[in-house]
């Protein structure tokens, strides 16, 4: 049915092949350790960084971190955290050109010096080349044949696990134990709840893992978002209400040590998720169109003078319009270029739930630009129920991006209007609203 490299289906001897290479990760971590980096910071997007968050979350690793948003205010939390001069920065990227994560490296690199950087990329790539002309102090072979999304159990997600002193060997061999039919059996559930009108996917993990959820919710959207086709994923649903489009998910184990075992389950389950969809499970062919507008957006053309902090508007809606072109079975879609705190969050999360009463459908939340790298396929590609409230705001202090003649906050922007063109491109709804302040969210609610 497909062709090409896009049938990446490395990830299924992932568990195995990261048994063998445990040990010697494990001893990586233990010489990095020995020299005083005991904290660490993955560098990345999406495939790259999601899988490390979830064991961060779940393990409460305050050692470990991640890094995947362009917003000034969380880079400079970083660079300004108290341990900083003991923190080992994996720059995390498959293709090794991805612009957030060489963005995050170049503003760290004039800061730290080489040896307390690693590089996790495809072998010959441009990340591979700056890894070893800059002296990292390695760099691993990120797997040829596996898709950055199915990449958990790689180094992409067991690096971070030896660096933080977790038992990689258990997640590895409860992996190795999943009955491969039975995942296909919960892909085969889920379409055919999508195939019946359900094709919103309620994930509802137990707390001690619940940003599993934010895993599954890239795994899903943008393995399935393609061709008017997909499964919209719902994570921290705020209304918690049982929807008649919904298909509630509540079968997790609370166990971090099976995290390994779930993410081979929900792998099988979204290949055949896809399969009975009719679309690739590992491609993303709508991710390129907004990509390519921020490029656009960042060389000034379309987008008035360039380096202007205002740009000529954008032919998008009033949120009041937004609302008032509400169909049955859409869902909205909050997309915010806004720092990504637990306060922010929790102020959007009840922009959200007042959104999702008044509106009466499922809503989402994702923070940009890091769900460019989840649910951004599934916004362009999927189905066209989408109703797209995209958020923007000044930033109270900007930083410079070295070797590029642009700030973080530059590229935000850019990323966020290139992302609203080609949503615009594809006849979806979108609202924008730009903010003075991040703490104006909370207006939205009473819209």
């Amino acid at each position: 049915m497909f062709r090409g490299r896009m049938d990446l289906l490395g990830w299924k001897d992932a568990p195995r092949a990261s048994l063998t290479q445990w040990n010697d990760l494990a001893r990586f971590a233990d010489v990095a350790r020995r020299d005083g980096l005991t904290r660490t910071v993955v560098c990345g997007m999406g495939g790259s960084s999601l899988a490390p968050l979830v064991l961060a979350a779940s393990f409460g690793q305050l050692g470990l971190s991640v890094l995947d948003s362009t917003d000034p205010a969380a880079v400079l939390a970083v660079a300004r955290a108290p341990d900083f001069d003991r923190t080992l920065f994996v720059i995390s990227s498959k293709s090794g050109s991805t612009v957030e994560t060489l963005s995050f490296y170049r503003y760290l690199a004039t800061r730290a010096e080489p040896g307390r950087f690693v590089a996790i990329t495809d072998p010959g790539s441009p990340l591979e080349a700056l890894a070893r002309e800059r002296r990292f102090r390695a760099v691993f072979p990120h797997p040829p044949d596996v898709g950055g999304r199915y990449a958990a159990l790689t180094v992409v997600g067991m690096l971070p696990a030896a660096l933080s002193g977790l038992h990689g060997r258990v997640l590895l061999e409860r992996a190795l134990a999943v009955d491969p039919a039975a995942a296909r059996a919960l892909g085969a559930r889920v379409a055919a709840a999508a195939l019946a009108g359900r094709d919103k996917l309620v994930l509802r993990p137990p707390p001690a893992v619940a940003r599993l959820a934010d895993w599954i919710e890239q795994l899903v959207a943008e393995s399935t978002g393609k061709g008017g086709r997909g499964i919209i994923p719902v994570v921290d649903d705020p209304v918690a209400a049982a929807y008649p489009d919904g298909e509630i998910v509540t079968d997790f184990s609370a166990d971090p040590l099976s995290l390994g075992a779930t993410f081979v389950t929900w792998e099988y389950a979204t290949w055949e998720l896809c399969v009975r969809l009719g679309v690739n499970a590992f491609d993303q062919p709508d991710v390129e169109e907004a990509k390519a507008l921020a490029r656009a957006e960042l060389e000034g053309r379309d987008a008035g003078p360039v380096g202007t902090q205002h740009a000529a508007p954008l032919p998008t809606v009033t949120p009041e319009a937004l609302r008032r072109s509400a169909r049955p079975g859409d869902y909205l879609a909050i997309l915010a270029y806004l720092p990504p705190t637990p306060d922010v969050t929790a102020k959007l999360q009840a922009v959200r739930a007042a959104w999702g009463r008044a509106l009466g459908c499922v809503t989402t939340l994702g923070f940009g630009p890091r769900y460019l790298h989840s649910t951004g396929q599934l916004h362009k590609g999927g189905p066209n129920s989408g109703l797209f409230l995209a958020i923007t705001t000044d930033d109270a202090e900007d930083a410079e991006i070295p070797e590029t003649g642009f700030t973080f906050g530059r590229l935000k922007r850019a990323q966020a209007r290139g992302d609203i063109r080609a949503l615009l491109a594809r006849g979806r709804r979108v609202a924008h609203v730009h903010l003075r302040r991040p703490d104006d969210v909370s207006g939205l609610a009473t819209l």
